[in-house]
């Protein structure tokens, strides 16, 4: 299991990012006091190390002693949760270190790119949705949206439905209140058979988002994921959501 180790000075983003990464399938460790981090960089080789821009700017005096040992490492990466203030604070610049954004997409895509041997490009989530699809000229038809992330869906449905096949696509934001239009093509077809209960269903991209569209997609994505992560904690059977902070940031969302 891929070991994680996130140094902060909000208890909100620690908890939040505890609970994301776990979720993800890895060993998550943090703290905001310096003396616990010192520790685990000193005796151990986490395979990311994640500081935000204030603890680190609060804190670098501290690392400094280390930087020689940190440096003869080859396995441990590292990245820094940028903020608004200037200058934002380094590590070293024989470190090899990566600045991101302290939201669920950009943490998503450091840790696939760092972490896994087959990244995802996109962040998906499991969801249980209506949707509907229509072919050129022809009169929509219903299915089961199963997955669905930022760049396409995975839909349960009867029809045949040929690969590369042009689609119009319409999806409900429940609890956003709106539905999305939107173009997309079938990548790849699942066959009903035993194994897979006799189900059918298609993998489809998004083709041509528009700005709106696409914030509303990731604001929905978001929703859904956190929504998930915090039911699987709880227990709690409740469907609908609060659309997700519309900068997606891990501090502000109320997970």
């Amino acid at each position: 299991m891929k070991r994680v180790l996130v140094a902060s000075k909000h208890q909100h983003l620690l908890s939040n990012l505890d609970m994301v990464l776990k979720h993800w399938g890895y060993r998550s460790l943090t703290s905001h006091h310096h003396d616990d981090i010192l520790e685990q960089l000193e005796t151990t080789e986490p395979d990311l190390v994640i500081f935000d821009a204030p603890w680190l700017r609060e804190n670098q005096s501290h690392l400094t002693p280390l930087l020689p040992l940190l440096e003869r490492r080859s396995k441990t990466h590292y990245a820094i949760l940028e903020d608004e203030e200037t200058p934002s604070p380094e590590l070293s610049s024989r470190l090899p270190q990566k600045r991101v954004a302290a939201d669920i997409f950009s943490i998503y895509s450091l840790t696939q790119s760092l972490l896994q041997n087959h990244p995802r490009r996109r962040l998906r989530t499991g969801v249980h949705l209506p949707g509907m699809f229509r072919r050129q000229g022809r009169c929509w038809n219903m299915g089961q949206i199963m997955t669905l992330g930022t760049g396409g869906m995975f839909i349960q449905s009867g029809f045949h439905l040929q690969r590369d096949e042009a689609l119009h696509l319409c999806i409900p934001l429940l609890g956003m209140k709106r539905e999305i239009e939107i173009s997309g093509r079938v990548l790849y077809a699942i066959e009903p058979c035993q194994e897979n209960n006799y189900r059918q269903g298609y993998g489809i991209e998004f083709e041509g988002l528009v700005n709106e569209t696409a914030h509303a997609l990731r604001r929905f994505v978001a929703g859904c994921f956190l929504h998930g992560i915090e039911n699987d904690q709880t227990s709690n059977p409740e469907i609908f959501f609060t659309p997700a902070n519309p900068e997606y940031s891990l501090q502000k969302m109320a997970v």
